[in-house]
C-alpha cells in the first residue's frame, strides 16, 4: 500500500508535494490548477520533490516535467501521462491507469488533456496551459 497516496485520501486533497520528508504543498483543487498553484507558489523548489496527486493525465504530467519533480504518486494515471513520465525517466507509482483522462460525466475528454496531445515539451506545455486557463477566466 502507498503510504503517500494513503495520506492524500486521508486528508482529501487532491496533489501534495513533499520535499525531505515535509509536506510544502497542498491543494484540493480540481484539474490541472493544483500544478500551477504549486509551480505559482513554490517555482523551481519543486525540483527534485516527491508529488502526490490524485489524478495524473497527458497535461498533469507535463506540468509535472516542468516542475522537475523526482518521483510521482498516483491514484489514477492516463496512458498519456505513464508515457510522458516513464519517457524522462520519473519514478512512478499508481494504483490504476485509464486510457484518458475524462471530465466527471465521463463522456467527454478532459480539455487540458486534449489540448497538449501534440505537445512534447514541457515548458511549451505550460505556457499553453496558462494561457488557456487565462482564456478561461477572462470568459467567465
Amino acid at each position: 500500500m502507498d503510504e503517500y497516496l494513503s495520506k492524500l485520501d486521508e486528508l482529501g486533497f487532491s496533489l501534495m508535494v513533499y520535499e525531505g520528508g515535509s509536506v510544502i504543498f497542498k491543494s484540493g483543487s480540481k484539474g490541472v490548477r493544483p500544478h500551477l498553484e504549486a509551480i505559482g507558489t513554490l517555482g523551481t523548489r519543486l525540483k527534485g520533490t516527491i508529488m502526490v496527486d490524485k489524478i495524473v493525465g497527458r497535461a498533469a504530467a507535463l506540468l509535472i516535467l516542468y516542475s522537475e519533480a523526482a518521483e510521482i504518486h498516483a491514484g489514477v494515471v492516463s496512458r498519456g501521462g505513464r508515457e510522458v513520465l516513464e519517457g524522462a525517466g520519473i519514478p512512478l507509482f499508481y494504483r490504476e491507469e485509464a486510457e484518458h483522462i475524462k471530465m466527471v460525466d465521463g463522456k467527454i475528454y478532459c480539455p487540458f488533456e486534449a489540448m497538449v496531445q501534440g505537445i512534447n515539451d514541457p515548458d511549451q506545455a505550460y505556457h499553453a496551459i496558462v494561457d488557456k486557463m487565462d482564456s478561461l477566466r477572462k470568459g467567465k
